[in-house]
């Protein structure tokens, strides 16, 4: 890989996650720490990141868009919904959370699958809106502009007198000992509810997701029945998830 290519994955992963290890990119990257710290000190010098021990953090203090999340990771992104999509079948009820990895699923269900889907993610919306034979239920709340996705008591309220077969969410993190778990109280709420209204839950993760905790617990981890993810299900990452039960593609 390119040191002009790295550096771009660097400041992608930093915009995303909002701060990045010099550890886990040696790692991720396939380099040396050594490496890592100086392509971070390139960029700080040019004023492109916040260089702090360890690691380093965004030069703005303003969370990515909407728009610049659903950027990242994208190869990874379309590889899970691939392999999501093969487990939709016709006429199911499903729910979708607000995620990126959600919206590239949306983009790819097939054409010929007649499906009931509910959801508070304005784009996921706006974009089943193409799909031939969707019927699209919408769940009306207070919108967050920044995520674009409605929160709020009528979303909770919407979503616990539902039973769907399946839902499909995205995750801030996941590991074996606190289960799935998100950075904003409002959120880890209403993924609460749609767990309790479905048959099967399916968590669509990204590889840097996966052994990460944030502040508010949503479920723990017998209650997740799959994890789709852009790695292969052989990696022994994995192994203590299959052994609570949980299947990995």
């Amino acid at each position: 890989m390119l040191k002009e290519e790295r550096q771009h994955q660097i400041l992608d992963k930093i915009k995303l996650n909002r701060k990045v290890l010099s550890s886990d990119l040696s790692i991720e990257l396939n380099v040396s720490e050594d490496t890592i710290r100086r392509d971070l000190n390139e960029l700080s010098i040019k004023g492109l990141i916040k260089k702090v021990h360890g690691g380093a953090l965004p030069k703005e203090s303003t969370a990515p868009s909407y728009e610049e999340r659903s950027s990242f990771n994208l190869k990874e992104k379309n590889s899970i919904a691939k392999k999501a999509v093969n487990l939709i079948k016709d006429g199911q009820v499903i729910i979708m959370s607000g995620s990126t990895t959600n919206l590239q699923l949306a983009k790819i269900i097939p054409s010929d699958i007649n499906a009931t889907i509910y959801t508070y993610s304005l784009p996921i919306a706006l974009q089943l809106t193409e799909h031939p034979s969707v019927e699209i239920i919408f769940i009306g709340g207070k919108l967050n502009k920044a995520a674009q996705v409605t929160v709020g008591l009528d979303v909770v309220s919407s979503i616990s007198e539902l039973r769907a077969d399946l839902c499909f969410m995205g995750t801030g993190g996941i590991n074996v000992a606190n289960g799935m778990t998100e950075p904003d109280w409002e959120v880890s709420h209403i993924k609460k509810c749609m767990i309790s209204a479905s048959n099967s839950v399916i968590v669509l993760c990204t590889k840097n997701k996966l052994n990460k905790v944030k502040r508010y617990a949503v479920s723990p981890i017998n209650k997740i029945n799959t994890i789709v993810t852009d790695i292969s299900p052989d990696a022994q990452i994995f192994n203590p998830f299959k052994e609570k039960g949980v299947t990995i593609l």
